[in-house]
């Protein structure tokens, strides 16, 4: 059986830590608010997603300030993403 040039690569994850600006977690906050608001609408009118874009442009361009640490367990998700196998 022949192996491609990235099975070699595949290795056990480790844990990483991901630096994320606090304008980006801004950003994300926006955008969360935006969709817990409009999931259970059946219509949102174009005013409100031109604000909310407006919103997320602004929280993008504020000058970078000192980013948050944000660490990743990679076996919580792993075990997340597992499917049972069928019988």
């Amino acid at each position: 059986m022949a192996i491609s040039g990235l099975e070699h690569l595949v290795t056990e994850p480790q844990d990483m830590k991901i630096v994320v600006p606090e304008n980006v977690v801004e950003a994300l906050s926006v955008v969360d608010r935006a969709l817990s608001s409009y999931m259970h609408r059946e219509l949102v009118s174009s005013t409100e997603v031109t604000d909310v874009l407006l919103d997320v442009r602004t929280a993008l361009n504020r000058p970078a300030q000192p980013a948050t640490d944000v660490s990743i367990d990679l076996s919580d998700v792993e075990s997340g993403m597992e499917v049972p196998a069928q019988a």
